[in-house]
């Protein structure tokens, strides 16, 4: 948790990277208390569109925006589909538009928010101190195999002028390494796609399986495309770990009831 801080206000709380918010960028790691929907009860769940009735995501959303300072800021979303795409958001109407099939979002406008919906995968924000770009990287396993958040340092690169020497990347809340298991056939996909996939992938069973890193595989992937490792913050935040603070697919699917969705936001007052 260092470089992270919990904030509270209007009985809602939430995750903030300092050294992000210090770069002029507002963002913000949302919980699941405080909000209307029954998952299980109070829920400030901000997406699951189809398991959760509408009124209440946006009442859900109403009360985060106006928690976080940004009531009157348009907040653009994604259809959300474990792929490698990023999307340019070009105006603030993106936001009454219907939100693109991608898993990253790219934008460069005054008061927008930009975001993404987790319940384990890894939300990463992402801001440019010198052009003033942002972006917000949605990446599950198969999004982080594709390389999904290099793909958006290379879309900030090409469509801002993006230097990855200037940019400054908050990992948030997400399943992590503690409880990650996946399959062999996962394994081996990371083993052949990642030279340094031997250290993202830990406790081996006989069976093959074997718990994953996917915070350390995004950090290699920022190092990769020239991030500085001194511009990465990590909120090493467990969301299995922490269900009371955090929504977990993992963890509480296996009751066989709706799962509610966190988000994370990032945007730029001018």
């Amino acid at each position: 948790m260092d470089n992270f801080t919990f904030r509270r206000g209007q009985g809602l709380t939430w995750v903030v990277c300092e050294p992000l918010e210090r770069a002029g960028f507002k963002n913000a790691f949302s919980t699941r208390a405080g909000g209307v929907s029954p998952l299980p009860a109070d829920a400030l769940s901000l997406g699951n569109l189809r398991q959760d009735e509408r009124e209440r995501v946006f009442e859900n959303r109403r009360r985060f925006l106006a928690a976080i300072g940004a009531a009157d800021w348009a907040l653009v979303t994604a259809r959300q589909i474990h792929s490698a795409e990023v999307c340019r958001v070009g105006d603030a109407g993106q936001a009454r538009r219907e939100p693109p099939a991608c898993d990253a979002l790219a934008a460069d406008l005054a008061r927008t928010l930009l975001a993404v919906q987790t319940a384990d995968c890894l939300p990463i924000l992402i801001g440019d101190s010198r052009t003033r770009a942002f972006a917000a990287v949605h990446a599950g396993w198969r999004g982080t195999l594709a390389r999904i958040v290099a793909r958006t340092v290379e879309r900030m690169q090409h469509d801002y002028d993006s230097r990855p020497a200037d940019l400054c990347a908050a990992l948030g809340p997400a399943i992590g390494p503690c409880c990650f298991e996946v399959g062999p056939e996962v394994v081996g996909q990371f083993a052949r796609e990642f030279s340094w996939a031997g250290e993202i992938i830990a406790a081996r069973r006989e069976e093959g399986k074997a718990l994953l890193d996917l915070n350390r595989a995004n950090l290699y992937q920022l190092l990769d495309c020239g991030v500085g490792a001194e511009s990465v913050f990590d909120s090493a935040l467990c969301t299995v770990c922490r269900n009371d603070l955090f929504f977990s697919y993992r963890r509480e699917r296996g009751a066989e009831r709706p799962v509610g969705r966190l988000m994370g936001v990032i945007g730029k007052d001018k």
